[in-house]
């Protein structure tokens, strides 16, 4: 799966830069962001904290962005709870999404912004009961949806996103807000 994500952003700027209209602008976006998450894989709870890293390369056209979008997200079981029960719980999602935006309102140096994305998940889940040193271990695939709003901050080659992302999977099942912070370089 990673080798897919790979050769996907490595012909992102083949395909962005093969258009020769000069209305489109090519950019690079990178943010973060964290969250608590209810989740339960394996009729374990791994509810927590959920850090997030996105990684996108896309092109932009007057109000319009359409991007390639890597997301990795971990999520570490609390520790008073894993002292509590005895368990140690870890779950990692990485996700290649297809994504949509549109500026609403838009101003020379500020832009307030919608969007909308679907991809493909990859998870793995580790239970480790610390009692017996038994290991339940899950992973799989699972579509993934997004919706994204936000306040952009532009200047001539970067970009400033204050925003927040809401996704959804199936499996495992999470619904999550997610507040972010990130930096577009345009080219």
């Amino acid at each position: 799966m990673k080798k897919i994500f790979i050769l996907a952003f490595a012909l992102m700027p083949t395909f962005a830069l093969a258009d020769t209209n000069d209305n489109w602008k090519f950019y690079l976006r990178a943010d973060a962001g964290l969250t608590y998450s209810d989740i339960n894989v394996s009729d374990y709870d791994l509810s927590g904290f959920q850090g997030m890293f996105n990684f996108a390369a896309g092109g932009q056209n007057g109000r319009w962005r359409a991007e390639l979008d890597f997301q990795e997200r971990a999520t570490v079981s609390e520790m008073f709870s894993s002292l509590l029960t005895q368990t140690m719980a870890t779950l990692e999602q990485h996700a290649l999404f297809a994504n949509g935006y549109y500026d609403v309102l838009s101003y020379k140096h500020f832009a307030w912004y919608v969007g909308a994305g679907a991809g493909l998940s990859a998870y793995e889940s580790v239970i480790t009961y610390q009692s017996t040193g038994v290991e339940t271990t899950e992973d799989g695939y699972s579509p993934i949806l997004g919706a994204y709003t936000g306040l952009s901050f532009n200047f001539e080659h970067v970009g400033i996103d204050l925003g927040v992302d809401y996704f959804y999977t199936y499996k495992p099942n999470i619904n999550s807000l997610v507040p972010k912070v990130g930096l577009r370089i345009i080219f």
